[in-house]
């Protein structure tokens, strides 16, 4: 006669080992891909992206910024010679 028992605990015992050996092997593959130049490359040209775009939202905000001043500064000489 057939326990069905056994065979779910035989079931979950294999299941919990190819997960982990599963896991294990990804981890290592992954890991591998990651020190690789290319990697680093793509990683590295994404920051100097970032970096670019901040800077440039930074210049857009002062050119705003310097432009409204100079706008001030125009209707005060204007004022002053009226």
């Amino acid at each position: 006669m057939e326990n069905p028992s056994f065979y779910f605990w035989i079931g979950t015992a294999l299941g919990a080992v190819v997960g982990v050996v599963g896991t294990l092997i990804y981890g290592k593959i992954r890991g591998f891909f990651a020190r690789s130049e290319a990697t680093k490359l793509r990683q590295e040209n994404r920051t100097l992206k970032q970096r670019l775009e901040k800077k440039d939202k930074h210049i857009q905000e002062m050119m705003y910024h310097t432009e409204k001043i100079a706008a001030g500064l125009t209707n005060q000489a204007n004022r002053e010679k009226n």
